[in-house]
């Protein structure tokens, strides 16, 4: 810098100096319109990806029947912060099936967007997104592009891409630099009337510059100066370069930290949302888009559906308060379901992170607890009754007469063992439902099945007459929990026998299709009317038929029915009255 400064001060060239000052300011004008063009282009490329990634939650399994293009149509006008956006759906064999820009008829003249066509597709294999600029060959318009693979690995979901037009720096270049230009020229011309104080105004200038660009390392992608041979102006080139370098790492690291976290939010099976100081939403991991809809909300939205206000109720009130939690309901598919919602403020960043987690199942269970506590107490009082004005009249000693003696004891050891037997079959109730069944799937073959079911009960079927033809498939074989397909089958047998008449049979089947293995026992006794059909799976539920021809808890066909369910299989039951009723259990076998 001596050297030159002395050759200005020889030659009085104040032109020179001050078009030198000059030419030093452009050069760090036009560093920083990269800089901001760079810093532009990256903010765009991270919203487009999020954009991406939040367009695939939303999209559905692709799907032969499913117009892709009225969802890009929706998805690209969802976001009223990108008006312009294109997005664009592309299968596994590189088609395109949906674009906003293009009409469905249209879509067919598209040419394949493959890897070897499209740079973006071919980052986006490798990367977790790809990302091009180019003049768009449908729209004529130049456009950023970024595309994802919907799953890393299933290729054959396809990708989504999406893309918005790119005039910042063409904008920032006619309303910035030209202008520039002209007040260059004007320096220029005026510089013959600076005074002889051009030396040290330069120099004062410069070190300014230095100080400046020296703070500027903030992380911003910003052109490096050419070395000048001028200590000082190296010193500014090794700043810039210094900038330059720190801000590159700087995007890299905040792109794989934005990746990571949204990857272990998604891992978690709680639902989480988060929130900036607006209530307008950041983020949002698959299980709470799961929880709450797909199209409940979008991100940098406020949530605005009448059915999720009480989340907003919530975030208002943790604003003062730093947290609290809140239990709320909402119909999801004719079925009320059960959410916690616990939010918190974190104060170093004002936003405001919700964790969502789903106790269905819990309040289900409640009320299956209620349900059956309310039913036991209801069911076990006419037994318990009997029991003791039974015991009461033999202890007073009253009763002389022996067959009065025995009719009061008869119908206690009746009571007593239906009491029993009620125990008995709620402990079943309580194992299936509450204290969770262990299961051993294992290969069984229900033809000797049903005869070791037959065995048990021989002396019922000798003392009522009736004949059991096992017609099952000899060569059939089931991958099931053994204990409870005999559980299932000796119930539905004791059941058959206690509403057949004497001197009848009973007919176990099979039948197998291309998904399913059906057995059904049928029977030829009173059968069930349709108005008692819905409901002989409930528990104590027993006919009036039933009451009058049998014993019995009205607990059978409600384990039959709990415990199917556990291990897979469906039952139902086609009966006619007064020709008898035929049950059937499906096991899945696919």
């Amino acid at each position: 810098m001596s050297n030159f400064l002395s050759k200005l001060r020889v030659s009085r060239v104040f032109l020179l100096s001050v078009s030198f000052i000059t030419f030093i300011i452009f050069i760090v004008v036009t560093i920083f319109s990269s800089f901001i063009y760079n810093n532009s282009r990256l903010q765009l490329i991270e919203s487009l990806y999020i954009q991406a990634q939040t367009i695939n939650k939303l999209l559905p399994e692709i799907e032969n029947g499913i117009n892709f293009d009225d969802y890009a149509n929706d998805l690209a006008l969802s976001d009223s912060r990108f008006n312009e956006l294109r997005v664009t759906i592309i299968d596994n064999n590189w088609t395109v099936i949906g674009d906003s820009l293009v009409s469905y008829d249209e879509l067919t003249d598209l040419e394949k967007h493959s890897p070897e066509t499209r740079i973006e597709i071919q980052n986006a294999l490798n990367n977790p997104y790809g990302t091009a600029r180019r003049l768009s060959d449908t729209t004529g318009i130049d456009l950023i592009y970024v595309a994802i693979v919907r799953d890393k690995e299933d290729l054959s979901k396809g990708l989504v891409r999406v893309a918005l037009p790119f005039d910042i720096y063409e904008s920032f270049f006619n309303f910035f630099i030209y202008p520039f230009l002209i007040l260059f020229i004007m320096v220029v011309i005026s510089s013959s009337f600076l005074s002889l104080n051009v030396e040290n105004n330069l120099r004062r200038d410069l070190d300014v510059l230095l100080r400046n660009t020296r703070q500027a390392i903030k992380g911003k992608n910003i052109k490096t100066l050419e070395n000048s041979g001028d200590k000082q102006l190296d010193t500014l080139s090794d700043a810039v370069r210094q900038i330059s370098q720190r801000l590159n790492d700087e995007i890299g690291q905040a792109i794989e930290q934005r990746t990571e976290f949204g990857t272990v939010l998604d891992s978690i099976n709680q639902g989480v949302i988060i929130f900036n100081k607006n209530f307008k939403v950041r983020f949002a991991n698959d299980i709470a888009l799961e929880m709450f809809g797909k199209h409940v909300f979008f991100l940098g939205d406020k949530i605005t559906a009448k059915k999720l206000q009480p989340i907003n109720k919530l975030l208002k009130k943790v604003k003062k308060i730093s947290s609290d939690e809140i239990e709320f309901s909402l119909k999801q598919n004719n079925e009320n379901k059960h959410f916690l919602l616990s939010a918190s403020k974190m104060d170093s960043t004002n936003e405001y992170i919700l964790v969502i987690n789903d106790i269905s199942s819990l309040r289900k269970l409640e009320d299956l607890r209620k349900n059956l506590i309310s039913d036991i107490s209801h069911e076990i009082k006419t037994p318990v009754s009997v029991i003791r004005a039974g015991s009461e009249t033999l202890y007073s000693g009253n009763i002389k007469d022996p067959k009065t003696t025995a009719k009061f004891a008869k119908s206690i050891l009746d009571n007593s063992e239906r009491l029993s037997e009620m125990i008995n079959d709620l402990l079943e109730l309580e194992k299936i439902e509450f204290a969770g069944l262990v299961l051993k799937k294992e290969k069984i073959i229900p033809y000797k099945e049903v005869n070791k079911i037959l065995s048990t009960i021989d002396t019922l079927l000798i003392e009522k007459n009736i004949i059991v033809n096992n017609s099952i498939n000899k060569d059939l074989i089931l991958k099931t929990d053994r204990e409870s397909f005999r559980t299932i089958f000796s119930n539905l047998l004791n059941n058959a026998i206690k509403y057949s008449p004497n001197k009848t049979k009973i007919d176990f089947i099979s039948k197998t299709d291309k998904n399913y293995v059906t057995i059904s026992i049928k029977d030829y006794g009173y059968g069930i009317d349709k108005n008692n059909i819905k409901r002989i799976f409930e528990r104590f539920y027993r006919t009036s038929k039933a009451r009058a021809h049998t014993k019995g808890t009205g607990l059978g066909l409600a384990l039959v029915k709990q415990l199917s369910q556990r291990i897979g299989a469906n039952v139902h039951v086609e009966s006619i009255i007064n020709e008898g009723s035929e049950f059937f259990v499906s096991f899945d076998h696919k």
